[in-house]
């Protein structure tokens, strides 16, 4: 199998374990997070850093930790459509195993898109419902470049779920050093317990791991949160 698709399947494999650990050895659970959560610093920073050099140098040399940014994204994106079928064939695939591999995917959503938004303005005590529509309608725009699963969805359904969160403080949009919305998450929480289930996770212009570090700091959580994927043959999939 070649290097980077040996790789995906052991990413893969951690998330099977992870997952697993949920039910079978909770106990494990929270800890296993943590170190996929703590190792993602070195292949989606260090490693990141090492490949986007290598790219940008026709005379550099091939190190085997190149492949770890793509194949550890390829593993995430292979992960969220699901158990099945087609993991079985990818694990069995051997030499063919790139087939499997979803690059041209995870090259469509690569791409250098500037951030347009407008910066917020500081939040005002005196008018709070003016902040909440400010903030719902950042949500709107971030979802007009990310409108993954909400294509469908009718516009009075869509306002009046987003208005909910708000209501519920089950909402957060999330900022950069200038202001400009980068992304925004909606969660459930469940009555009496200390569990989050994200049901949706936006960043459009590629502030992903910006997105996730400002939501664990605003839930006050680094591990055990699941994230949903209605669309995905197991629906509850953990999310850090």
């Amino acid at each position: 199998m070649p290097p980077l698709a040996r790789e995906v399947c052991a990413f893969l494999g951690e998330l099977v374990v992870i997952m697993h650990a949920r039910t079978a050895a909770p106990e494990l659970y929270p800890a296993l997070c943590d170190v996929w959560h703590r190792e993602n610093d070195a292949y989606l920073g260090l490693d990141m850093d090492l490949l986007a050099a290598a790219l940008a140098d026709p005379q550099a040399q091939y190190h085997y930790r190149q492949n770890y940014p793509a194949a550890r994204l390829a593993a995430v994106e292979l992960f969220n459509r699901g158990y099945g079928e087609c993991l079985r064939q990818f694990f069995a695939s051997g030499r063919d195993g790139m087939r499997h591999v979803p690059i041209e995917e995870l090259a469509n959503r690569a791409g250098d898109v500037a951030n347009y938004l407008p910066a917020m303005p500081q939040p005002e005590p005196e008018t709070p419902a003016i902040d909440a529509y400010r903030s719902l309608g950042a949500m709107a725009l971030i979802d007009i470049d990310y409108w993954e699963g909400l294509s469908e969805t009718r516009i009075e359904d869509y306002y009046a779920d987003l208005l909910r969160h708000l209501h519920g403080n089950t909402a957060f949009l999330a900022l950069n050093d200038q202001r400009k919305p980068i992304g925004y998450a909606t969660w459930l929480k469940a009555a009496q317990e200390d569990e989050y289930t994200l049901t949706r996770q936006a960043a459009p212009f590629g502030d992903h791991r910006a997105l996730q570090s400002a939501l664990e700091r605003h839930l006050g959580k680094t591990a055990g949160v699941t994230a949903r994927h209605a669309r995905s043959a197991t629906q509850e999939q953990v999310a850090w």
